[in-house]
């Protein structure tokens, strides 16, 4: 296809959308169009089929109903195809002779995927097997899939190939230049945090450089989906990010996976990777504005835990909660100290946002994280009401969730009857406000702490006896 082909037939992709947007970004888009071409995720786009549509996020600002469709009771023939015949762990012990016979006389293309893995870590790329090179062989595997729409094939064959999108560099960028930070990583693994632009190729080597490792190939080419996808609708729904300082893309990741397992009720949850691109951008749209009806406190928990979401005004009840420990507070492992973050910075700077977010970035379950942003708002109310009491020594959060869980297994024996036990779920379960909400007992067990400390009466004390 000549260059002027291949821009005409961007030109015309991206000229679809204009009946759904109005004049004014039609008119920009057009001017847009005549001095640049968009490049989208392309090694995704390996059947003309399934080439995105480009809808006007006015029309998904607000979906009352998820489109991502729900596991079947029976599997499709897609979901089965994209399941290996094959036991990895047993074929990993084989020679890679009997691998490269298996890799060309089985039909499942997850199985190929996988063994061609195998194959691929042990040999490396430019291995040949029957005349033919083992990267080329892959490329026909990933071409294959993707006409038969297998994603998760695609996906695995994408990513033992280290595919990757140039166009995610000035994604990020758009995220950055609208405040927030991006991380990539695996959730529940070390992340990397972008805080400035960065080149394509270094961009790719973080992404599989900290997905990898961990067995986390597929996700190396889901995180790059997400972070395009992002990048579109943070510049047209800057909204659905409020709250959300730090993009942690892991974490979405995980906040996406809940979601599915919230909609898929008492049936096994589908598998994210098995999601066509299109579902994949519904599915995070729902996580970004989930439907509050019918979800518990713990699916809530979940999903804005994972989402990193804080109040509005949290960064700076956390100053002033500084501004009254004087030995600053803990959580996770992780120390805050009151000095010198007080004297070297400012409430409202964005350095002192990023060092609170550093402060929970430990924090293991999503639901649990967000207990603790609840506790430092209940901590801000408690000492804005009581000026005159103030935290002796250093304030550990995590033994304050563990007396108010305590308290609230105290209750449940006795007013229902249950076992003590440690699991917390039924705590994250419980709604914050009302009688014995979670609220109640993480505010009681903040006063008993304080009750603990030295009083500061002021001159207008009226229990001051002068």
């Amino acid at each position: 296809m000549t260059p002027f082909l291949l821009l005409k037939e961007v030109a015309n992709n991206l000229l679809i959308p204009f009946k759904m947007l109005r004049i004014e970004y039609a008119m920009y888009l057009r001017t847009l169009i005549s001095g640049a071409v968009v490049e989208q995720l392309d090694f995704l786009r390996v059947n003309e089929a399934e080439i995105p549509e480009f809808k006007s996020f006015e029309e998904l600002e607000l979906p009352k109903h998820s489109k991502v469709k729900r596991q079947m009771s029976t599997p499709n023939v897609s979901d089965l195809e994209q399941q290996p015949e094959i036991d990895v762990e047993e074929w990993l012990q084989k020679p890679t002779n009997e691998i490269i016979q298996k890799f060309h006389d089985c039909d499942c293309l997850a199985s190929q995927a996988q063994l061609a893995s195998i194959i691929l870590r042990r040999e490396g790329p430019a291995y040949l097997a029957k005349d033919e090179n083992l990267t080329d062989e892959l490329e026909r595997l990933y071409r294959r899939a993707g006409s038969r729409k297998l994603w998760l094939v695609v996906r695995h064959a994408a990513a033992i190939t280290k595919k990757f999108a140039s166009s995610i560099a000035p994604h990020i960028t758009t995220i950055l230049v609208h405040g927030k930070q991006v991380t990539l990583g695996l959730f529940g693994h070390e992340e990397e945090v972008i805080s400035n632009p960065l080149s394509p190729g270094v961009i790719q080597g973080i992404i599989y450089s900290k997905c990898s490792p961990h067995g986390g190939e597929r996700e190396a080419v889901l995180q790059q989906e997400l972070v395009i996808h992002i990048g579109w609708i943070i510049s047209n729904n800057p909204e659905l990010f409020s709250g959300m300082l730090k993009i942690r893309i892991g974490w979405i990741v995980q906040a996406m996976k809940h979601e599915l397992k919230i909609g898929a009720g008492d049936m096994p949850p589908q598998d994210i990777y098995q999601l066509s691109p299109s579902d994949i951008k519904q599915l995070l749209l729902d996580v970004l504005q989930p439907q509050q009806t019918g979800r518990s406190w713990l699916n809530r928990r979940q999903i804005d835990g994972s989402l990193n979401r804080t109040p509005l005004g949290f960064y700076d009840r956390v100053w002033q909660i500084l501004e009254r420990t004087p030995n600053g507070f803990m959580v996770a492992g992780t120390y805050l100290p009151q000095q010198p973050t007080l004297s070297d910075m400012t409430m409202y700077e964005m350095n002192f946002s990023l060092l609170v977010e550093d402060t929970l970035k430990n924090i293991v379950l999503p639901e649990y994280r967000q207990i603790i942003v609840e506790l430092l708002m209940v901590v801000s109310v408690v000492l804005e009401r009581n000026p005159e009491l103030e935290f002796a020594d250093k304030l550990d959060l995590d033994s304050l969730v563990k007396e108010a869980f305590n308290d609230y297994q105290k209750d449940c024996s006795r007013f229902e009857g249950m076992e003590k036990k440690d699991d917390m779920e039924a705590f994250y379960n419980t709604q914050p406000m009302g009688k014995r909400g979670t609220s109640s007992y993480l505010t009681k067990a903040v006063m008993i702490l304080l009750l603990q400390g030295d009083f500061k009466p002021c001159k207008d004390d009226p229990c001051t006896v002068s």
